[in-house]
C-alpha cells in the first residue's frame, strides 16, 4: 500500500472506530446503570453514546484529512 492509501484507510477506521467505541460505551453505561445502581436507562445511554461516537469519528477523520491536505 502506498502512503495515500494508508491515509485513506486511517480516515475510514477513525469513523468506524468512533461508532464502535460509542456503541460499546453506551451498552456498558446502560448495563452498569441497570445492574449496579438500579436505574433503567436503556436505550437512551446507548443512543446518546452512539451519536457521540459518530461525532468524534467524523471529527477525527476531518482533522486527519485536514492534516493530509
Amino acid at each position: 500500500m502506498k502512503g495515500k492509501d494508508i491515509s485513506a484507510l486511517t480516515v475510514g477506521l477513525n469513523i468506524v472506530g468512533g461508532v464502535i467505541a460509542g456503541l460499546l460505551v453506551g451498552y456498558a453505561f446502560d448495563y452498569a446503570m441497570e445492574n449496579w445502581l438500579g436505574f433503567r436507562t436503556s436505550p437512551w445511554g446507548f443512543i446518546f453514546f452512539f451519536f457521540v461516537g459518530i461525532i468524534s469519528g467524523f471529527k477525527n477523520a476531518y482533522s486527519d484529512m485536514k492534516r493530509l491536505s
